[in-house]
């Protein structure tokens, strides 16, 4: 989710192009349509769109058309269009191996991507995993990735093992900190769940160590399974509209999840949906406030 000039768009995973809807308020949302979509490309995942030097450009993975029997042919690409909605136009491949999950962000001039990838962990922990990687333009990598965030807990196991995964980064800074956000386990799965470690932000994000909160092996989801939703998981974090209460906006993560009603529905009867919860920040602890 972006907000550009007092509006908010989400983008949204999707088989046949990525969705965007829109809101005003964060409260009421309208289904805009397609904002990407090419002929011979499906399964188009977890786009994240910034604003930069006067163009949006959307990063994603897709899937062609003709790999569609491929679990592992999604590719990080990047698409650019002049108005929010779109329509986005495909540039190019940015990485050519299995590449999901991308976050950009701009800081201290230049641009930065974080993405989930395949890997081993320094403790030997196999699977999906947090990477970072320079951008020299909005539509090229530069230098080689680093591995940021690697499995540490058994609850990170995906679908019980014997692969694990973290996947969703999302960062974000406050207050001289840096946040680095993630999904662990299975996205299908109950026991999904956000969690994020911390930098320091005085720190250049090419060199910056991420620290799990509490620590490495301490399981505290920041958001789980609750009384309406499980498998919640892969946020964006977004301040809302400024109020007399808050003149800066209330800051909220936005998620998705299963709704518990759907639980045993068959096909498209379980499906995710759009979630929103405010979160209060104090030092290095992020905590939800609880949904009603």
């Amino acid at each position: 989710m972006i907000e550009y000039e007092g509006t908010y768009y989400c983008y949204t995973t999707g088989w046949s192009g990525v969705n965007v809807l829109r809101s005003e308020n964060l409260e009421s949302f309208e289904h805009m349509g397609y904002a990407l979509e090419a002929p011979d490309q499906i399964n188009y995942w977890a786009p994240c769109v910034i604003f930069y030097q006067g163009l949006f450009y959307m990063y994603y993975s897709s899937v062609p058309l003709s790999s569609k029997d491929d679990p592992f042919a999604q590719r990080l690409k990047v698409a650019v269009a002049d108005n929010p909605l779109g329509p986005f136009t495909y540039k190019k491949q940015l990485l050519d191996y299995w590449s999901i999950d991308a976050h950009v962000v701009e800081k201290d001039g230049g641009l930065h991507l974080f993405f989930a990838a395949k890997g081993t962990g320094p403790n030997g922990k196999y699977g999906t995993m947090c990477f970072y990687q320079k951008l020299d333009s909005p539509e090229s990598v530069t230098g080689t990735s680093r591995l940021v965030l690697y499995p540490t807990i058994e609850q990170e196991l995906f679908d019980g093992g014997p692969e694990y995964t973290l996947e969703g980064p999302f960062y974000f800074e406050h207050d001289g900190i840096g946040f680095l956000m993630y999904s662990a386990n299975r996205w299908e799965d109950p026991d999904y769940f956000v969690g994020y470690a911390t930098c320091d932000a005085n720190i250049p994000l090419e060199q910056a160590v991420f620290t799990k909160y509490p620590d490495n092996d301490t399981y505290r989801p920041l958001i789980g399974s609750d009384k309406k939703f499980t498998g919640m998981g892969h946020n964006s974090i977004i301040r809302g509209p400024a109020d007399a209460e808050s003149p800066d906006g209330k800051m909220f993560i936005v998620y998705h999840g299963y709704p518990r009603v759907t639980e045993g529905l068959p096909g498209k009867g379980r499906i995710r949906r759009l979630c929103i919860s405010e979160i209060n920040i104090n030092g290095k602890e992020i905590t939800a406030v609880p949904n009603n």
